[in-house]
């Protein structure tokens, strides 16, 4: 259900962001969306069983998508895919047994995206704030506590990075996640990690017959 709604919610972002920014009501809809990305890899995380295949493949879709996707919103950062891929990283390094590798990993990590950004001009969408998400719905997994962590990160990202005010309705996917996560059915894997790269491509072909 969630991964559903993260879906659709997406492609209404996208759509309004290319064809409609005119219309904030579409950009609203979407500040739902790359949370429930994030839950979903926070999910993936605790329940593949091959969390390496899991991150190569979400590498390989960022490539494919990495070209249409700077063409369509004209854009030299490197698109979610590449953000949920260094966060699965944080997570793996974020329980390992050895907390001094654990924290020291992780702050490695980030200080490493940073270093990335300011040096060669590698830009994750959604920066640090991006990778955040992800490990607080790691950490917070099913307690309430969680909307206020993503209310309190939501809003020092707004700040740091100067994101639109909306960014702050994102916080409702906490209240999604914690009232409808239950509601889970299967959806097709192939759908599942083929539609990003796909409605990027048509959007840019779109895009260019506008």
């Amino acid at each position: 259900m969630l991964r559903l709604i993260a879906l659709v919610t997406m492609l209404i972002d996208h759509i309004g962001a290319v064809f409609f920014p005119q219309y904030i009501f579409f950009r609203i809809i979407g500040r739902i969306a790359f949370p429930l990305f994030a839950w979903g890899v926070a999910r993936g995380y605790r329940h593949t069983r091959n969390i390496w295949l899991y991150a190569a493949r979400l590498l390989v879709l960022g490539l494919i998508a990495q070209y249409p996707y700077m063409q369509l919103f004209d854009t030299k950062v490197l698109n979610i895919c590449f953000t949920l891929f260094v966060s699965l990283i944080v997570l793996k390094l974020y329980d390992s047994k050895n907390k001094i590798i654990a924290y020291t990993g992780v702050i490695g990590v980030l200080a490493l995206t940073v270093l990335l950004e300011l040096k060669l001009g590698l830009v994750l969408e959604y920066q640090l704030y991006g990778i955040l998400t992800v490990l607080f719905f790691h950490i917070f997994w099913g307690r309430y506590e969680l909307v206020l962590y993503q209310g309190i990160l939501t809003l020092a990202g707004t700040f740091i990075y100067n994101f639109h005010i909306i960014q702050c309705y994102s916080v409702i996917s906490s209240l999604l996640v914690l009232t409808l996560e239950k509601y889970d059915f299967r959806l097709n894997k192939v759908l599942t990690y083929g539609f990003y790269p796909l409605h990027i491509i048509i959007l840019w072909l779109l895009k260019m017959q506008a």
